[in-house]
C-alpha cells in the first residue's frame, strides 16, 4: 500500500494522507517526481513501462509518487534507486522545474551520471519497468515520431530541452 502526503494549489501540506488508488477531493494534490537520468557520455537513460501499467511498452524516464514523509528530492532518490537500482546523492540531482497536472504536481529533476551506464546491468523494478537504454536526443526525437515515448513525457523533455541539453553537454566533457 502505497501513501501519499497531500497538499494544496499552493503546494502547502493540508495535513491528510491519501492511499495510492483512492480518489482525491478538489483541491487535493500529490508530489510526483521524474528523473532525467544523462550518461557519462550525454545520452539519456530512457525506461520501458511494464505491460500491465498505463501506456504500456512505452518509453519513458524513471520516476513515481512521492511517499508520506519524504520531499520531494528524496522521492526521487528513491525511485531512481528503485526502478533502476542506480544511486544518486541527492545534491547531484538538479531541480529543472515543476509542473501542475490534474490531481498532482510534478517536478522534473535532471541527474548526471558520473561514471559510464549499462542498461542490461541495471536492477529493474518488475511490474514498473521492462527494459533500459540509452538514447540520444536524435534517438530519442525518433522514437517519439513513432509513438513509442509517452506523450506527456515528451511534452516535458521539450519544455526543459535547453535545461537538459546543457547537462548533457557538461556530462560528455
Amino acid at each position: 500500500m502505497e501513501i501519499w502526503d497531500l497538499v494544496d494549489s499552493s503546494r502547502k501540506p493540508i495535513g491528510k494522507q491519501h492511499i495510492r488508488g483512492n480518489d482525491t477531493l478538489a483541491g487535493e494534490y500529490h508530489l510526483v517526481v521524474e528523473i532525467i537520468t544523462l550518461n557519462a557520455d550525454g545520452r539519456i537513460l530512457l525506461t520501458q513501462r511494464d505491460a500491465q501499467k498505463t501506456h504500456p511498452l512505452l518509453w519513458e524516464g524513471t520516476g513515481g509518487s512521492v511517499t508520506a514523509g519524504e520531499s520531494s528530492l528524496i522521492g526521487a532518490v528513491r525511485e531512481l534507486e528503485e526502478e533502476t537500482g542506480l544511486r544518486a546523492m541527492p545534491e547531484e540531482l538538479h531541480l529543472l522545474g515543476e509542473i501542475q497536472g490534474g490531481n498532482y504536481f510534478m517536478d522534473s529533476y535532471v541527474w548526471k551520471c558520473r561514471e559510464p551506464i549499462d542498461p542490461d546491468a541495471l536492477k529493474l523494478q518488475a511490474d514498473e519497468v521492462c527494459a533500459a537504454k540509452l538514447v540520444s536526443w536524435r534517438e530519442l526525437e525518433k522514437m517519439n515520431q513513432q509513438g513509442l515515448i509517452v506523450p506527456s513525457v515528451w511534452k516535458r523533455l521539450g519544455i526543459y530541452y535547453n535545461q537538459i541539453a546543457s547537462f548533457a553537454k557538461e556530462a560528455a566533457k
